[in-house]
Order: structure tokens, then C-alpha cells, then sequence
């Protein structure tokens, strides 16, 4: 900013360059000003920015605290599975061999005789029927 005095006997104008003066403190009034603002506004945006990454990290590690629970559960889960599979296992075999040695051989042979039995008689019927089927399209 350029300016120039008045020249008086003793020097310039105290007048003039004291409205000068007061002209360069309110322009340096309005640039601290706008320098505290902007100071202001980046440590604002310094701790928003540090806000921002701590919550991201405090997610992170909710995320991954959940994730570990879920697969320590499932975990869990295919564990009790695998037992309850094993004693189903047991107790099945213990069934058929308790249900194996509740029969004597004569009761097996007797109930296997009485299946021949009832085999028979079903194909008997089932070749009865036939032939009255075929004497139905006969008619």
C-alpha cells in the first residue's frame, strides 16, 4: 500500500500519518483475526479428524471382539453337534445289538418263516387279481 505525506516545516503531517497508522492497525486487526479463524478452523478439523479415526479403530476392534464371539460360538455349536451325533451313534448300535440278542434263533426263525408266509400268500393274491383283471378286459 502506497502513500504519501504532506511535508510540513518539521517533517509530515502527524494527522495524516496517524490516520495511516490506524489504517495498518485495522488491517492487521482483520488479518489476525482471519489468521485466529483459520487457526481456530484447523485445529477443529485436526481433532474432528483424530475423533474420526479413534471411533473408526474403536469399530475395528467391535467388529473383530463380535466376529470371534460368533466363531467361537459356532465353534461351540459343531462341537455339542458332534457329540450328540456320537452318542446317537452309540445308542443306535446299542439298540440293534440289545434288539438282535432279545431274539433266540427259533423266534427269528419263526418270525422269518411267518414273513415267507405272508410273502406267499400276497403273491397268490396278487397273481388272483391279475387274472381277474385280465378277464375284466376280456369282457
Amino acid at each position: 500500500m502506497a502513500t504519501s505525506f504532506t511535508m510540513i516545516k518539521k517533517g509530515y503531517d502527524p494527522k495524516e500519518v496517524q490516520e495511516y497508522i490506524s489504517l495498518l492497525e485495522k488491517e492487521l486487526a482483520e488479518y489476525k483475526s482471519k489468521e485466529q479463524f483459520i487457526s481456530q478452523a484447523l485445529v477443529e478439523a485436526q481433532v474432528s479428524a483424530k475423533n474420526v479415526i479413534q471411533q473408526a479403530k474403536e469399530q475395528a476392534q467391535q467388529i473383530e471382539k463380535d466376529a470371534i464371539e460368533k466363531l467361537q460360538s459356532v465353534r461351540e455349536k459343531i462341537h455339542e453337534s458332534k457329540d450328540k451325533l456320537f452318542q446317537f451313534e452309540e445308542d443306535y448300535a446299542s439298540f440293534i445289538k440289545r434288539f438282535a440278542a432279545s431274539f433266540s434263533e427259533e423266534e427269528l426263525n419263526k418270525l422269518l418263516n411267518s414273513l415267507d408266509s405272508i410273502y406267499a400268500t400276497l403273491e397268490v393274491t396278487s397273481g388272483e387279481m391279475e387274472d381277474d383283471d385280465s378277464l375284466d378286459s376280456a369282457i
